[in-house]
């Protein structure tokens, strides 16, 4: 049963203490529940505690006080991972034969878990946030001898924003610090190596840290469908984990109209990433290209959907004073471009504040 343990924690043991970004996925540090929902399409937003992660010039819109979130769990994972646990409970962990078979029936399937905790404070112009973060990405190949490369880390860190708002709030700019440790693994697991009697894969584990920052701008025009434009600046400097992965330096450019239908508030937004093409396996425009919309009831209740990559995304949110509910599904491309292959995702969070 502990090396079934094991195992599990190596497949969706990030969950535990331990994070991860696929080689073929856009590099980023955390993805809140409503930006999911939105596809993606979220910088010219950003009006809570989201705006630390993608564009802090968004908390001028908050108004007085935001809201505190004292205890949020975040729990994601993707639909090939629905199986696992039955899989896994017939498994003879001695045996390489075993090992081997289960392995090679999971080649080509993408494993993917998060769990995340941000207790958070935010009001007008200000937010701050400290992060702890597991997630866990594997990917199996070779179905004649199958090897798992797997990374997991866990993210503990915190982080300061600051917004200024100029010409009656028409100019927006913000600020975001952070500081990020990982502690994590990223390795190539064998059959022979899983099956070993003294198997611990503590053994790969490393730890790093670093610093970074953002800088981002919105601009808002004060016409009936109140479009705003928005351009961020994340990681500069990036955020250099060595062998446990580089989240680099980007450019996202966004922009949004926000009509108001009656007592319905909305959001239309599209928003391109990486402008700059800083991050070698995400060239393709289409990967990189979001659309989202919102729409809000009055106090309790938003639903959300988007496109990001090609694939659909969808959300909502249930506001009850001190307790809310979010959901999101959406599908992450894990190709070289968009439509050629996709890892469908759902994550749910519960928080606990006011």
């Amino acid at each position: 049963m502990f090396k079934k343990a094991i195992i599990l924690g190596i497949m969706i043991g990030g969950l535990c203490g331990m994070g991860v970004a696929a080689a073929e996925e856009l590099p980023n540090l955390f993805r809140g529940i409503r930006p999911l929902g939105m596809g993606g399409a979220f910088i010219t937003l950003s009006d809570d505690e989201n705006a630390m992660f993608y564009n802090p010039a968004g908390l001028n819109d908050v108004s007085g006080f935001g809201g505190v979130g004292l205890l949020n769990p975040l729990f994601e994972v993707s639909q090939n991972s629905n199986s696992l646990y039955q899989d896994l409970s017939d498994l003879d962990t001695d045996s390489e034969a075993e090992v081997a078979d289960f392995l090679s029936k999971m080649v080509g399937e993408h494993q993917h878990a998060r769990v995340a905790l941000l207790p958070h404070f935010y009001m007008h112009n200000f937010a701050i946030g400290a992060l702890g973060q597991g997630t866990l990405d594997m990917e199996i190949r070779n179905r004649a001898n199958p090897v798992a490369e797997t990374k997991i880390n866990f993210d503990a860190g915190l982080l300061v924003s600051a917004a200024w708002g100029f010409f009656d709030q028409g100019v927006q700019i913000g600020a975001t610090g952070k500081y990020i440790k990982r502690d994590g693994i990223s390795h190539v697991y064998t059959v022979p190596e899983i099956a070993a009697s003294n198997f611990d894969p503590i053994d790969q584990r490393e730890k790093e840290s670093d610093s970074a920052f953002d800088i981002g701008t919105k601009f808002n025009f004060k016409t009936p469908l109140k479009p705003s434009v928005a351009l961020v600046v994340q990681n500069i400097t990036d955020l250099d984990f060595k062998e446990l992965g580089v989240i680099p330096q980007q450019v996202n450019i966004g922009a949004a109209i926000n009509p108001d239908f009656w007592i319905l508030k909305t959001t239309f937004a599209v928003e391109i990433d990486d402008l700059t093409k800083n991050v070698d396996s995400d060239k393709d425009l289409m990967k990189r290209t979001h659309f989202g919309a919102e729409f809000r009831f009055p106090k309790v209740f938003s639903v959300r959907a988007g496109l990001s990559g090609g694939y659909l995304s969808a959300g909502f949110g249930i506001d009850l004073w001190i307790l809310s509910i979010s959901g999101a599904t959406y599908a992450e491309e894990i190709g070289a471009f968009a439509g050629q292959r996709s890892d469908r995702r759902y994550a749910v969070q519960a928080s606990l504040g006011f």
